[in-house]
Parts: structure tokens; sequence; C-alpha cells
């Protein structure tokens, strides 16, 4: 799955990026270079509905949610959504299509007993797109809140081998297929396939982002770990 993300990158960028202005009003926008999604912080998408760059919270909170304590049990398991099932789920299914801006995201790698985390990027270095679902919150005070859950489909042979146990990875959007995503509210079919591998690139990182200094710029530094047998990814 997708649980930790990365937007290390500063606002002009990804003005530039998406042709828009960002929408401060909740938070000044700082570059991430690790974020957990279990934190439900607020991350850089874009709408169709939205002249600007928004900032939503990640773990999406249904509309029909009735109260507060519900939605923190809720929101951990609403991080992603697979897109197998996105018509189907009670979560997922009302809820409106976004871009979730990337720099690139982390996975671990099973070896044994080992978990081995992975920076994975694009090669280019770029700001990216995956595929996101929005939706809006009324909370018990009456203020709206807006949230969103990452898109995730079956794993490309890279990824397949990186995350190697439950083998899935963000649908990641060529730049081509954003404004499709952002405005063909029903197909899918389209989306399933996952991105191409030979346009990404992985590398092994330290232990440093189970650490305090997760959010650190030493976080995505290479870093050779030592492990039974080497796959060769690359």
């Amino acid at each position: 799955m997708c649980y930790h993300n990365s937007i290390n990158t500063d606002k002009q960028h990804l003005e530039r990026k998406y042709k828009k202005k960002l929408n401060e009003q909740q938070q000044i926008f700082m570059p991430v270079h690790h974020a957990s999604g279990f934190d439900f912080g607020l991350w850089p998408v874009i709408t169709a509905e939205s002249e600007k760059i928004e900032q939503y919270n990640w773990g999406l909170v249904p509309h029909w949610s009735q109260n507060f304590i519900d939605i923190n049990t809720l929101r951990a398991q609403t991080l992603n959504a697979r897109i197998e099932t996105l018509h189907e789920k009670a979560s997922f299914k009302n809820a409106k299509r976004c871009l979730v801006s990337s720099t690139g995201f982390f996975e671990w790698q099973t070896q044994g007993k080992q978990k081995i985390p992975y920076f994975i990027s694009l090669k280019n270095n770029e700001i990216f797109s995956m595929a996101g679902i929005y939706d809006e919150w009324i909370t018990q005070t009456g203020e709206k809140m807006y949230s969103f859950s990452i898109v995730t489909t079956e794993a490309n042979s890279l990824m397949a081998e990186i995350h190697n146990i439950k083998k899935r990875m963000p649908v990641i959007l060529s730049q081509e297929l954003e404004n499709e995503w952002l405005n063909s509210q029903n197909d899918t079919n389209i989306f399933t396939k996952p991105f191409d591998q030979n346009r990404m690139k992985a590398y092994t990182i330290g232990n440093i982002i189970s650490s305090k200094e997760h959010n650190s710029p030493k976080v995505t530094e290479p870093q050779t770990i030592i492990i039974p047998e080497q796959l060769n990814l690359f």
C-alpha cells in the first residue's frame, strides 16, 4: 500500500507543475521529506472544482460520518483505496477525484525478519501525481473538513519485488492522464495498469525513517543494507 509519501519541493515548483496557485489558508506549505499517513496531516492536492492547489487531510472521512470518535478509527483505514473496488466500498463510492502530489514514496521489503525501507521516485526527479479521491465532511461545529485517500493498484515488477508481501503500489498518473483521471468519473479501467517500471527508480535508505528525524533531508539518502539475498532491481 502507500502510507508514506514525500513532496520535497518548494511552492514555486508546485505551482508551476499544476499551473495553479497554492491555497495556504490552512497552513503555509513547506517541503515534506517524509510523512506518514497515520499522522493525517495536510497535503497538497488538485481537484477539478478548485482553481487553487488545496491542502487536504490524508485519510478520507466520508461525508456521512457521524462523530469524531468513529472518524479517528475510520481514517486510519482510508489512507488508501483499491482501484478495483473503488465503486463498491461505502467510504469511497461517492467520493470525488483528485491528484495527490508527490516527489517519491516509501515502501518496505520483507526479507525474513528484516523490513528494508526503500525510497521510490521517477527517474527524471519530477513532481508527479498519484490518483486520489476526496470527500467533504461537516464537523460537529459546522466546519468543513476535506480529506483524501491515495488510490492503489497491483504492483509492477519493480514494486512487486520491493513490496513483496501485498504487492501493491499507488496509481501513478502520467501527465497525459492527469486530466483524464479528474474528469472521467466512471471509467477506472485505463488506470488499473501499473505505471511503467522503466520510468521509476528505487534504492534502499536507512532506518532514520523510523526515528524522530524522519522528516529530515537525510531520510531519502541512499544507504546500502546487507540482506541475505540482494535483488537485482535496476
